[in-house]
């Protein structure tokens, strides 16, 4: 499964570490080298997972490696790399399922509707129309469903690899490190308001490893 396919052209510095996992090259970047640290820091996503279809290459924040390194190590690598991979499937399951059936409906009501109804040619193709809309919906809500439930599973593999109290501790530095980095943040917006207007951002946070995720 493709992710941020152009962000992983874009990285062809040298990482600062690689792994190797089920034979898929994992490569990590500090998001802080990058043109992209702006765009996803501050809207609270200090890593961002990027592949090729094959390999992968993790933009990620340094101070938010640095707090939360064992997030990243390899066996918790080869767990998230397989929900990636689950998640990859069940999108094109699921898309299999919705998109195939509404494509053959759309198209032989159409051609139906051109040759017995072309009266009411423009009343079947909005009612189509909102028929695709309709299943996209669906589709997604099942989707992001099964994610969901993928992801959990995940980490509750992460959680018995590395152990309750490890991983409970790593939670709280992970929020500990949003506190830190958007109080700075703020502090450096207000030093600055003689010349720059303050840009209140409204995202909610999302985690990429540790919290459920929607992108």
């Amino acid at each position: 499964m493709k992710l941020n396919p152009k962000i992983y052209k874009k990285l062809t510095s040298e990482p600062f570490e690689k792994q190797e996992v089920n034979g898929k090259i994992v490569e990590f970047y500090y998001m802080n080298d990058t043109p992209y640290l702006y765009q996803y820091a501050a809207r609270g996503r200090f890593a961002v997972w990027t592949s090729d279809g094959r390999d992968y290459k993790v933009l990620i924040e340094k101070a938010y490696y640095e707090a939360l390194g064992d997030f990243y190590q390899l066996e918790v690598n080869k767990i998230w790399l397989k929900f990636l991979e689950n998640v990859g499937n069940i999108s094109k399951k699921v898309n299999m399922w919705f998109i195939v059936p509404t494509l053959v409906v759309y198209v032989i009501a159409a051609g139906i509707s051109s040759i017995f109804f072309a009266q009411y040619m423009l009343q079947i193709l909005l009612g189509l129309i909102v028929l695709v809309v309709v299943s996209n919906i669906f589709q997604s809500r099942i989707v992001n469903k099964k994610v969901r439930e993928e992801n959990q599973v995940a980490q509750n593999k992460i959680r018995d690899f590395i152990g309750v109290e490890a991983f409970d501790d790593l939670v709280t530095a992970q929020e500990k490190h949003y506190q830190e980095y958007f109080k700075f943040d703020e502090e450096e917006k207000v030093t600055d308001t003689s010349d720059q207007e303050i840009i209140n951002d409204e995202n909610q946070i999302e985690d990429t490893n540790v919290k459920d995720s929607d992108d």
